[in-house]
């Protein structure tokens, strides 16, 4: 009897002692303790490896080279103002893009890139607007595109996604319809950008 009541005593002592432990055990030290298993024992993915970074900065710096060399051909015969600073500011995505995705790839790890995909978004709404200037460059201008189509029966087709507007026509509405639909990707982008940037340091933000 007295053996029994000698192991009956440690029973309840060991599971005196396993609540105590895990009632001090926080979810905050179990988050803890997952991060650093993931840390420590998840191998990394090609593109956190050195070699990935180096790849990558080897093609970032070439296209560099090649884009500023283009731009500053364009600066140096500047012969056509009304082009050239819609093709100039176009040109400068690739760089931003490039570096951008070199960096965001350098500091993975951190969430760092989320703040430099948000520059690279921004700037891909302005080239967006400068695009649009540029085509309405080229053929002349609102007035002179209009004189060309209006009234010009609009052709049904899935390919150039026009396949709800058979039997309509082009008209100065139309066109300035598809203006207004492409411009205001130049508001939303930067508007999600700054929603990200806000939501992030909440913890309240991941990629989908």
């Amino acid at each position: 009897m007295g053996d029994l009541n000698v192991t009956s005593d440690v029973a309840n002592v060991s599971s005196s002692t396993m609540s105590a432990i895990l009632s001090n055990t926080t979810e905050d030290d179990i988050v803890r303790d997952n991060s650093t298993f993931n840390e420590t024992d998840v191998p990394p993915t090609f593109l956190q490896t050195t070699g990935a970074q180096v790849i990558s900065g080897v093609f970032v710096w070439f296209a560099l080279f090649l884009t500023c060399h283009q731009i500053y051909q364009h600066l140096r015969y500047y012969t056509s103002p009304s082009e050239q600073r819609w093709i100039v500011r176009i040109l400068f995505i690739v760089p931003i893009y490039a570096f951008d995705s070199w960096l965001s790839l350098m500091f993975f790890r951190d969430n760092y890139y989320i703040y430099f995909d948000s520059i690279r978004d921004w700037y891909e709404a302005f080239v967006i607007y400068n695009f649009l200037s540029l085509c309405y460059e080229y053929l002349g201008g609102e007035g002179n595109i209009m004189s060309e189509i209006r009234g010009k029966p609009i052709r049904s087709s899935w390919w150039y996604g026009t396949c709800c507007l058979g039997g309509k026509t082009y008209t100065i509405g139309f066109l300035r319809f598809c203006k207004q639909a492409t411009l205001q990707f130049c508001a939303v982008k930067p508007l999600m950008s700054v929603i990200i940037l806000i939501l992030q340091p909440l913890g309240k933000y991941s990629d989908g």
